[in-house]
């Protein structure tokens, strides 16, 4: 399904991941505001979801209301996320490929400006602030816009930017080869192409927020038919939730690292530990053995916990959640405030 073809290649291809997001997915599309609407593509990829011919109606639907090339593609059985991202590779037509959740949109005029960067500044991958429902503030916030030389330590510097899949942008040259069949339910293949295309391609930050992550659309992982049932990851309103979904991120760190011989795990988990008290300090609210469990199963992950994130459990043990939140508030505002204005 698709209504007018660009005669020319496109310059960016806006690939949207699709999954039983009915009304979510058409704020998405109306949320597409550009006025180079003959340098866009728009792609959606529908995952075999239950609504999947809801989805249909209302893809045709903003097809017959806007000028944008529009390709719509539904998968004949059910891929899983990562995949269904390597299928949005493989059908974008584009220079550059920007990945998004059909449940966040796009901030207003952004994309003029996303666009006017690009052309000016070669880079293989660039990322930018988004606008976080949860938190009510902007995040993936660094002081400028700015040229970000390859290399590991980069990779190491910028990892978690690439936690967010929504607002990613990619050089689709560099990232066509890359197979995600080996990152089927791992849920965190952009992450993976992030660190492979930074290792060995220059990126960029654009000092702008392109994208409001909202959020709010039913969650797919841990029932969809592609998965391994997983309450856990079916059930985000749970305090262990987050760390059925590190088991993923880490397998995909170890991938990057056996295969390019470096040590990106040592740096992600000291970063992992410095942000640990946030989903401490949620256990510690739901009580005492609540935090005891919590940190066993974070104990239990494969990635080796600092004195930072000891700290954080002895102190919230000790002491509760109120009083550690007012100490550790602080200090950590600073200290992530002094990371970011860090520039390369």
């Amino acid at each position: 399904m698709g209504n007018k073809q660009l005669s020319k290649t496109p310059f960016l291809s806006i690939c949207i991941t699709s999954y039983n997001r009915v009304n979510e997915l058409y704020r998405c599309l109306k949320s597409v505001d550009s006025i180079y609407k003959d340098l866009i593509e728009i792609i959606v990829s529908e995952d075999c979801s239950p609504k999947k011919e809801e989805i249909s109606k209302i893809v045709e639907l903003f097809i017959s209301e806007t000028d944008y090339s529009v390709l719509y593609n539904t998968n004949i059985y059910n891929l899983g996320y990562d995949c269904n991202l390597g299928k949005l590779i493989e059908l974008a037509r584009g220079v550059y490929i920007l990945f998004m959740s059909d449940d966040d949109a796009f901030c207003e005029k952004a994309l003029d400006k996303i666009i006017d960067t690009l052309q000016k500044m070669d880079c293989a991958v660039a990322f930018s602030p988004f606008l976080s429902n949860y938190t009510g503030g902007i995040e993936r916030k660094f002081n400028k816009t700015m040229l970000i030389p390859k290399g590991i330590k980069n990779v190491k510097k910028y990892l978690y930017c690439a936690i967010l899949f929504s607002g990613l942008i990619f050089k689709k040259k560099f990232i066509m080869d890359y197979s995600s069949d080996k990152f089927k339910n791992l849920i965190y293949f952009q992450v993976y192409l992030f660190a492979s295309v930074l290792y060995r391609n220059n990126g960029c930050y654009i000092d702008l927020p392109l994208v409001q992550c909202i959020n709010d659309g039913e969650n797919a992982f841990g029932i969809s038919d592609s998965s391994e049932k997983n309450s856990l990851l079916a059930d985000r309103k749970s305090i262990y939730s987050n760390l059925e979904y590190h088991k993923g991120l880490i397998r995909v760190i170890e991938l990057f690292d056996d295969e390019n011989g470096t040590d990106l795990k040592n740096s992600f988990a000291r970063e992992y530990s410095l942000r640990a008290f946030t989903g401490l300090s949620k256990a510690r609210k739901a009580g005492q053995r609540e935090l005891i469990i919590y940190w066993n199963k974070m104990k239990a992950l494969n990635v080796k916990l600092s004195w930072i994130a000891k700290m954080y459990y002895w102190a919230l043990k000790i002491l509760g959640y109120r009083v550690c939140d007012f100490i550790f508030d602080i200090p950590k505002k600073i200290l992530l405030g002094l990371r970011k204005r860090q520039v390369t």
